[in-house]
């Protein structure tokens, strides 16, 4: 299927069941200091799943806009993006697990037509934690058991973590969360790839949540009943909610059985580009790697600036020349010239026409985006060859190394740390903030 097949019967679905749709939030959060940008569906309904009434009831659905930039690390894979489109659907304190697993279970299954073999589920059950997270005190979701086993899912397809895995909150674990902070315990369901090979770096038997690749969640219910208290505890919600979230381009590379979101119709346009700039073919796995990568943070900047977030060393902005930068340096890896690192400015036209006819992004923005990324991307051209030569020379990386090629050639701190693992060696980041702290010093006292 095409992701805007999927994307239409997800919400045609859950509207046949009595949800309103709401519009996508913007992906910079309003009024909600504690983050960057909305990395969750779930993010601008917190009030609501606290109890205060919705304007449109208790049962939502629709389709979100969301950014994460702790996976800028992840990306370079067939299924790990910063940027991705996820679909959600809520219950705000009206109908819970009896209600929610089915009917996500006959949407896959009847509506995507996905095959019942190919579908396994994990349950909550703190006993089976993995390494540190803490007792949260909640008990195994034996109810989420029964329901997927009265579903006809086999008892082999169903599997049990602990918090590190099937506990949801925005900010981790029981034991991570602030006072104040909501989450549950999640049942999440994966589609099996049968024909990637298991990978025993990963361990020795495959499983749901194996980073292989072979398994990959594509929807995740989770079950927001507690909230964090100041001693540490968790206390019920009056209130018990659904938040439901899954990517549309996991559900879509599943409907095809591929399973490289990358040769979905979500990024096929925005690769093609590159290949007529670059000259090379994504098919080509010596450069496939670089191609992920650029693909989804030239897809993330384009979405970023169209929510009027400039290139800058401060916040959001911050996230953006990182990102342009980054893509900018596996562009020349590709390449092998950093002669116009600017041309990636075209993959944004791309980008805003693989959202065309939907309401993701205002395409009347289309030159200004460019334009944006045109003019950053020169300017981090003009130094990126002397810069990329000059970190060649370096037997050694430290600190204060590493901070005046920061400070004379625009290398984030990060993409100097990647470049510096490549040759064995680890950046001093705490030598690098002190040099970072000392330039603010001796810049203030030059202004005054």
């Amino acid at each position: 299927m095409t992701s805007e097949e999927v994307r239409r019967k997800y919400i045609e679905f859950f509207v046949r069941y009595g949800h309103q749709e709401i519009p996508s939030a913007s992906l910079v959060p309003e009024n909600d200091p504690s983050t960057l940008f909305t990395s969750a569906g779930m993010q601008p309904l917190v009030p609501y799943l606290l109890g205060k009434p919705h304007p449109q009831g208790k049962r939502l659905v629709n389709s979100q806009k969301c950014f994460r930039a702790q996976d800028i690390e992840e990306v370079g894979d067939n299924r790990h993006t910063t940027f991705f489109e996820m679909l959600g659907n809520w219950s705000l304190g009206d109908y819970f697990k009896k209600e929610q697993l089915p009917w996500f279970w006959q949407f896959l299954t009847e509506e995507l037509k996905l095959s019942h073999e190919k579908l396994y589920v994990s349950i909550f059950d703190p006993s089976a934690s993995l390494g540190t997270g803490g007792n949260s005190g909640v008990p195994k979701d034996n109810e989420s058991y029964e329901i997927w086993k009265s579903l006809g899912v086999p008892e082999d397809h169903i599997f049990a973590y602990g918090v590190e895995k099937n506990w949801w909150s925005r900010s981790g674990t029981p034991e991570q969360m602030p006072a104040g902070e909501i989450g549950g315990p999640d049942s999440e369901v994966f589609y099996e790839f049968t024909q990637v090979e298991h990978d025993p770096r990963f361990g020795d038997k495959c499983h749901p949540n194996c980073d292989c690749g072979r398994f990959v969640e594509i929807g995740n219910s989770v079950f927001i009943q507690y909230q964090k208290q100041a001693d540490g505890t968790l206390q019920e919600l009056t209130q018990k909610n659904v938040d439901f979230g899954g990517g549309l381009e996991r559900m879509t590379a599943a409907t095809n059985d591929n399973p490289d979101i990358f040769e979905t119709d979500l990024f096929s346009k925005i690769i093609t580009a590159i290949e007529n700039i670059s000259g090379r073919s994504y098919q080509d796995i010596a450069v496939s790697e670089q191609f992920e990568i650029i693909t989804d943070h030239m897809k993330a900047a384009t979405f970023i600036i169209a929510s009027d977030i400039l290139p800058s060393n401060k916040m959001q902005g911050y996230v953006l020349r990182r990102l342009l930068r980054r893509a900018a340096v596996k562009f020349n890896s590709i390449c092998g010239s950093t002669e116009k690192p600017q041309d990636l400015a075209v993959v944004s036209g791309s980008v805003i026409d693989t959202y065309a006819g939907t309401d993701m992004l205002d395409i009347s923005k289309k030159d200004e985006i460019a334009d944006v990324i045109r003019q950053e991307l020169d300017k981090f051209g003009k130094t990126l060859e002397r810069g990329l030569a000059e970190i060649e020379k370096i037997a050694q990386i430290d600190g204060k190394i590493a901070f005046d090629l920061y400070q004379t050639y625009g290398f984030p701190l990060e993409v100097l740390e990647e470049l510096f693992a490549v040759k064995g060696q680890k950046i001093d980041r705490q030598q690098f903030n002190e040099e970072f702290s000392r330039h603010q010093q001796v810049s203030r006292q030059g202004v005054k």
